[in-house]
């Protein structure tokens, strides 16, 4: 367990990077969280302001690393499990993002937005009826997200056409 003076000490480079976010200073968060992991590497939150500055400068297997390492200190972690599942979808992985997304489900059955990136997911892999089965749990829960209800058209379009010419 770490002292009070390394916690005071991290807690000065978090102040520090949270002030370079605010200036959308990418690299002084990007340096200013490394020095507060350096001080105190089991905060998760260190990891995920870093990798999301990452993600923002496209830096997107640096993003990732910070994400796995959260999830590496706290396996049941709902942000770092959806953060990384959001990055995976991004980069194509999509069975990695589906992977993460279901745990996001499982662990906190489930906000909308992770059905929705997992419909999302399952629409591009060409999974139609899993996507529409996502995409009605978004609309139950949620009747006029607009995202959601553009992709219930897409997959129905899809299923439409598959039917067509099958």
């Amino acid at each position: 367990m770490r002292s009070f003076v390394h916690w005071v000490r991290s807690l000065e480079f978090v102040v520090r990077g949270a002030h370079a976010m605010r200036n959308g200073d990418d690299d002084g968060v990007i340096r200013n969280y490394t020095r507060a992991i350096e001080w105190s590497p089991e905060d998760l939150d260190n990891y995920y302001a870093r990798g999301n500055a990452h993600w923002h400068k496209h830096e997107l297997r640096l993003a990732a690393d910070d994400f796995s390492r959260a999830l590496e200190l706290n396996p049941n972690d709902v942000q770092g499990h959806y953060l990384r599942g959001a990055l995976y979808h991004e980069r194509g992985y999509l069975a990695q993002a589906i992977m993460d997304l279901n745990h996001v489900i499982e662990i906190e059955n489930g906000p909308s937005q992770a059905y929705f990136l997992r419909g999302c997911c399952h629409f591009e892999r060409k999974d139609y009826d899993k996507a529409i089965v996502d995409v009605e749990e978004v609309l139950r829960r949620e009747p006029r997200h607009r995202q959601a209800l553009a992709l219930r058209e897409k997959c129905a379009h899809q299923v439409t056409e598959a039917n067509a010419g099958g």
